[in-house]
């Protein structure tokens, strides 16, 4: 399977998954198998669809972590964002069915238990006709990612709890559907001006937090409230709102964030790199590559606002360079990523593709494993010069999460009081 955009597409090629429909959420376009032909390639650009999975021999490492079923369960989490949001739109104040959120989650959740190989960010999902709903859904995935891949940190900071239900993310992955629930309830020039500015701490936006908070509270978990109120917060004290206790006001900061709150802010952070806000009627943009949103994400300032954790557990489910990437290397072979390493996320293993232009003709090349070739690197991908986003580890465990889990057991074992340890 080869991940390709849709001016890569040449008529004879097949698709090896369902492409969905980019304004109707769950509604298949074209079915996995469909051969495509210049008509339908065409009908495809028009519908806005950016990139498709078409039919690739030898390449079955990166089909082990494409599922269909994942795929159409975010689509039907689309889909439900969509609804509920196009009912209530004209009427402010309107009442949300948070049921039907949290029964999405559960059976995206269910999807990923079901397909552990799939539990990566392979791909965005297709355009929509609401960015900021896209945005929601993307947050929730990446962050249902990282809290199912960080469960030993989580029964690390929700000591208080059982471990069994420490480790339970669904409050985690609703928080985040619902994290920006409040620009709703903004006037829309506030609206209007965040999205052409995507200044997220201008002062009459971040209010979008608090009414947020005064609208899911009573309606879902507590914990999922938290979540849509602190996602703005930061693990080095910066960000908002401040919160009130007897030291006087403060803006929390490290352990004192939620767990779930530290890990939405990080998917927050990342989404907001790649898809920028910006003006409904603005012409879409290129997402920045997923590489340099990591790599900035590891660098000031944002490397001081997440939790050091929390980011390593991003870099363990999204990765520089998904599986089924068209790739350039700096040797000027064409390929295609086919498995990864997240100790060393920017060298992947590469296999050297055939000519594109010529479908009944792929046939496989040479395989290029980067991390035992530290002269090549990854120049291109998916047509994007990222030559100088690529980033490395400095020692061998920088980027070795099972490492950090090690240290966090130990740390506990040897330290009764869990001083680091938090509430549920």
């Amino acid at each position: 399977m080869l991940r390709l955009s849709t001016s890569q597409a040449k008529p004879g090629m097949r698709l090896a998954m369902s492409i969905y429909h980019p304004k109707q959420g769950s509604a298949i376009l074209l079915r996995a198998g469909a051969v495509l032909q210049d008509k339908v390639i065409q009908r495809l650009r028009e519908f806005n669809v950016t990139e498709m999975w078409i039919e690739y021999p030898e390449l079955g490492q990166v089909a082990d972590c494409i599922s269909e079923e994942v795929n159409r369960a975010r689509a039907e989490t689309m889909q439900v964002l969509s609804d509920a949001f196009n009912d209530v739109r004209p009427e402010m104040g309107a009442t949300l069915d948070y049921r039907v959120f949290r029964k999405a989650i559960v059976d995206l959740i269910d999807s990923l238990l079901r397909n552990p190989n799939a539990a990566l960010l392979i791909e965005d999902m297709n355009g929509c006709a609401h960015p900021p709903l896209q945005h929601s859904a993307n947050v929730a995935f990446v962050s249902l990612l990282i809290g199912l891949k960080l469960d030993f940190y989580l029964e690390h900071q929700r000591a208080r709890l059982e471990p069994a239900r420490a480790r339970e993310v669904s409050s985690l992955g609703l928080g985040a559907l619902l994290h920006d629930v409040g620009a709703m309830d903004l006037e829309p020039d506030i609206i209007e001006q965040y999205l052409r500015t995507g200044d997220e701490y201008e002062l009459n936006y971040r209010r979008h937090v608090i009414k947020g908070f005064e609208r899911v509270r009573g309606h879902v978990d507590p914990t999922a409230a938290t979540v849509v109120l602190h996602h703005h917060q930061h693990f080095d004290g910066s960000g908002y709102p401040a919160r009130e206790s007897g030291a006087g006001i403060h803006t929390p900061a490290g352990t004192d964030i939620h767990v779930f709150a530290r890990i939405v802010a990080a998917a927050d952070k990342f989404d907001s790199l790649r898809h920028p806000p910006q003006p409904v009627d603005a012409p879409e943009g290129e997402p920045m590559p997923t590489v340099r949103a990591l790599r900035l994400l590891g660098q000031s300032p944002y490397k001081e606002m997440l939790d050091p954790i929390i980011y390593l557990g991003l870099l363990a489910v999204v990765p520089p360079y998904p599986p089924g990437t068209t790739v350039e290397l700096s040797n000027g072979v064409m390929g295609v990523v086919t498995r990864w390493n997240p100790a060393d996320p920017c060298r992947p293993v590469v296999r050297e593709i055939g000519d594109l232009e010529n479908p009944d003709r792929f046939a496989p090349g040479l395989e290029f494993d980067l991390s035992q070739q530290p002269g090549l690197i990854v120049v291109k991908a998916q047509g994007q010069d990222v030559a100088d986003d690529n980033f490395f580890p400095t020692e061998t465990t920088r980027f070795d999460l099972h490492g950090v889990a090690r240290a966090l057991i130990n740390r506990a074992a040897d330290q009764p009081g869990h001083n680091l340890r938090q509430a549920g």
